[in-house]
C-alpha cells in the first residue's frame, strides 16, 4: 500500500503557516502585553510618589496638630501672666482721681480672639489631616489594586512566551515534516 505523500506534505506545509501565525500572534501579544506592563510601572510609581507626598503631608499636619497642647497652655500662662501683671498694675496705680483700667478688661477681647483663632485652626487642620489620611488609603488601595494587575500582566507575558515557544516547535516539527514528504514525493517519481 502506498501513502499518499503529496497529501502529508500539504498538511504538514498547513501546520506550519498556522504555527508562523499563531508565533507572530504570541509574540504580538507577549508585545502588547510588555507595554501594557511600563504603563503600569510608570503608574505605580506615580501613586507611590504621591503616596510619598501625603504620608509626608499627614505627618507634618499631626506634628502641627500635636502642638495644640502646647500653643493652649502657653496662651493659658500669658492670660495668667496678663491676670497677674494687672493686679500689680492695679496697686501701683491706685488713684482717688479716677478708676483703675484692668489689663484683663484691655487684653481679653485679645486674648479671646486669639484662643478662638487657635481653636479655629487647629480645627482646620484636624479637618484636612483626615481628608490627607483618607487620599493615602485610597492611594494604598489603587497601588494594590496596581500590583495585582502588574502580576496579571507578568503572568499573560509568560503565557504568550510559552505559547509561543510551544508554536516554535511546532513549527520546526512541521518543517521537518514537510521536508521528509517533500523527498518522499521525489523518490516515487
Amino acid at each position: 500500500m502506498l501513502m499518499d505523500y503529496e497529501y502529508y506534505y500539504y498538511e504538514s506545509r498547513n501546520r506550519y503557516y498556522n504555527a508562523c501565525s499563531e508565533v507572530t500572534n504570541c509574540e504580538n501579544r507577549a508585545n502588547e502585553l510588555r507595554s501594557q506592563r511600563q504603563q503600569k510601572i510608570s503608574y505605580i510609581n506615580q501613586l507611590k510618589a504621591d503616596l510619598r507626598k501625603h504620608q509626608n503631608a499627614s505627618s507634618d499636619l499631626n506634628t502641627a496638630i500635636n502642638k495644640d497642647s502646647e500653643l493652649q497652655s502657653d496662651l493659658s500662662k500669658i492670660t495668667s501672666n496678663i491676670n497677674l501683671a494687672s493686679e500689680n498694675f492695679g496697686s501701683m496705680a491706685s488713684s482717688s482721681s479716677g478708676t483703675n483700667k484692668s489689663l484683663n478688661s484691655v487684653y481679653s477681647t485679645e486674648s479671646s480672639k486669639t484662643k478662638n483663632t487657635l481653636t479655629s485652626v487647629i480645627s482646620t487642620l484636624k479637618s484636612k489631616k483626615t481628608t490627607v489620611d483618607n487620599k493615602v488609603s485610597e492611594l494604598q488601595e489603587n497601588i494594590n489594586r496596581a500590583e495585582s494587575e502588574l502580576q496579571d500582566i507578568e503572568s499573560g507575558i509568560s503565557s504568550a512566551d510559552s505559547a509561543a515557544s510551544d508554536w516554535r516547535s511546532e513549527r520546526w516539527n512541521a518543517s521537518f515534516d514537510m521536508e521528509y514528504y517533500r523527498r518522499k514525493m521525489y523518490e516515487e517519481e
